[in-house]
């Protein structure tokens, strides 16, 4: 077990490798972090500190150092984080300003971030309240945004995509299950799935120039309406799905 306090003078830059295990990021209070790593193999584990940078992680010499462990930090809102794991859970529950995530084997929770860009070759992914940027890679695992206010790049090779609330250019891309963009509040949105549906809602209002392809589905639109002015914006909908249905639903 190894456990440790740092002192800081405003919020932590966090960098944690961990080979196997959990990870977990807890809100702490102003002024210091708390690192506890709990492992059979203390002695090959390495917990440093450079000014408000740091690192968690197994010493980089030798095959498999480190082993499982469980890695619990707390740290002030607005820190950032940078993880690599190759099969390990992560829970964040703190706000925070970016997270870079890479794992091989594990799920990734998030809460709410201005920036954050994950890739999982194994996982599911959930994310809170993004201020900015959201990417995602997955190769096996759903992908979940509360709302992104900015842009919105998610691609799945096997596993659903489904974001809140969108605010800027999205595009979200499932090899094989549903895309759902519960309202969409940008001008650009782009979302394909090869075995699927797609469905997007947009505010009433909203002016449409639409693409939409699907070689076994069927394409539902809300029913037109009398326009008694022009519309309030104008989004561009390019949807498309091999076996799937794609839908547009209007929000009231």
């Amino acid at each position: 077990m190894i456990e440790k306090t740092f002192p800081l003078t405003g919020p932590a830059d966090l960098d944690v490798s961990l080979p196997a295990g959990s990870l977990a990021v807890d809100e702490g209070g102003q002024g210091s972090a708390e690192v506890t790593v709990n492992t059979d193999r203390p002695e090959q584990w390495q917990v440093f500190q450079n000014g408000n940078s740091i690192t968690v992680g197994p010493e980089r010499s030798g095959l498999g150092r480190g082993g499982r462990a469980r890695v619990r930090i707390t740290v002030p809102p607005a820190s950032s984080l940078r993880v690599s794991t190759a099969s390990a859970d992560v829970r964040v529950r703190v706000d925070l300003a970016t997270a870079t995530v890479a794992t091989a084997s594990g799920d990734v929770q998030l809460a709410d971030v201005v920036d954050a860009s994950v890739k999982t070759a194994s996982g599911d992914v959930v994310v809170g309240n993004v201020e900015r940027e959201l990417t995602v890679r997955s190769a096996s695992g759903d992908v979940r945004a509360s709302r992104v206010d900015g842009s919105v790049s998610a691609t799945t090779a096997s596993g659903d995509v489904s974001i809140g609330t969108a605010g800027g250019s999205l595009s979200a891309t499932s090899a094989s299950g549903d895309v759902r963009i519960t309202r969409y509040l940008g001008d650009d949105v782009e979302a394909s799935t090869m075995s699927g549906d797609v469905e997007v809602g947009l505010p009433a209002g909203t002016g449409v120039k639409l693409s939409a392809k699907t070689l076994s589905g069927k394409v539902s639109l809300p029913d037109k309406r009398k326009a008694s002015s022009s519309p309030d914006r104008q989004v561009s909908v390019r949807l498309k799905s091999v076996s799937g249905d794609l839908r547009i639903r209007r929000l009231d």
